[in-house]
């Protein structure tokens, strides 16, 4: 080997070294990645941090991550419940996954790239044509890009290059068009206003809520009458706490039957009878 080739060996190794990185660092940040990701042919291009405006592959307004291979675009959301970290056999602990895999795009299925013109209503927005193989008709993919760098014509020129590269196509320039924001029917105003965020983050725990209000519960102020009751026996001779536990304990249960419930109405009248049972055989203890 001669002298001179020989840094050209260590960067490439360097390079290709470098790629491998960044591969695995995208496959633990994105949690449910495809595995058929990794191939030695492809590389990371460029990554973009943006804010969904459509309905179609997540939610309008949630926080989407673009990462652009040379042969792929892979589209991951902001997680909304973080998992813990991750920890490799040799033991080195590696942060969690912020990221949900959402799809991995092939950049052949982008049909046009849309340059959506900048108004006082739409900043920093714009739009994939793509064809899935599953679709019949073209669907419409906006985003509106929420960091500075890289700036938006030098984003929409690389994703052009590396699509016409893929579909070998010359004229990668020809993929770009211009749109209005009303013909495609994007806008961002509501994307920057305090009361949209609010509105978006109650909207995302609304499920919460309703899950965790949709089970009847035992009356605070019951159960801490039942408490301060048998907390009473305490100090006293066998007999009497023995009576008087049994009294609190029919009186306890006498307070939660006169306390409206939904979970009690709707009781069988099976269970009613018991519980007259279990009373009457108690009667005769005290």
């Amino acid at each position: 080997m001669a002298a001179d080739s020989l840094p050209v060996h260590i960067n490439e190794d360097k390079r290709k070294t470098e790629a491998q990185r960044q591969f695995f660092d995208v496959v633990y940040e994105v949690d449910g990645c495809p595995a058929n990701l990794l191939s030695s042919h492809r590389s990371l291009v460029q990554r973009l941090e943006t804010v969904a405006l459509g309905d179609d592959l997540c939610d309008r307004g949630e926080q989407v991550t673009l990462f652009l291979f040379n042969d792929c675009l892979e589209i991951a959301r902001k997680r909304h419940k973080v998992i813990g970290a991750f920890k490799s056999p040799h033991g080195h602990t590696r942060p969690p996954a912020s990221l949900k895999h959402v799809v991995l795009m092939p950049l052949s299925q982008i049909k046009k790239v849309l340059d959506i013109r900048e108004t006082e209503d739409c900043h920093k927005a714009f739009a994939l044509v793509v064809r899935p193989p599953t679709e019949h008709n073209n669907k419409l993919l906006s985003f509106q890009m929420t960091s500075e760098e890289p700036p938006k014509e030098d984003w929409l020129k690389t994703l052009c290059r590396h699509v016409a590269n893929t579909i070998c196509k010359a004229d990668a320039e020809n993929l770009i068009y211009a749109a209005d924001p009303d013909s495609v029917e994007v806008n961002t105003k509501d994307m920057d206003s305090t009361l949209s965020r609010a509105s978006r983050a109650i909207k995302k725990t609304s499920k919460k809520v309703t899950r965790a209000f949709s089970f009847s519960k035992t009356p605070k102020r019951a159960l801490r009458r039942a408490l301060m009751s048998h907390s009473a026996t305490e100090g006293r001779s066998p007999n009497s706490a023995n009576e008087s536990y049994i009294g609190s304990r029919l009186n306890s249960t006498s307070s939660l039957a006169g306390i409206s419930s939904p979970s009690l109405v709707s009781l069988p009248s099976i269970f009613e009878k018991r519980s007259h049972t279990l009373s009457r055989s108690t009667t005769h203890l005290i």
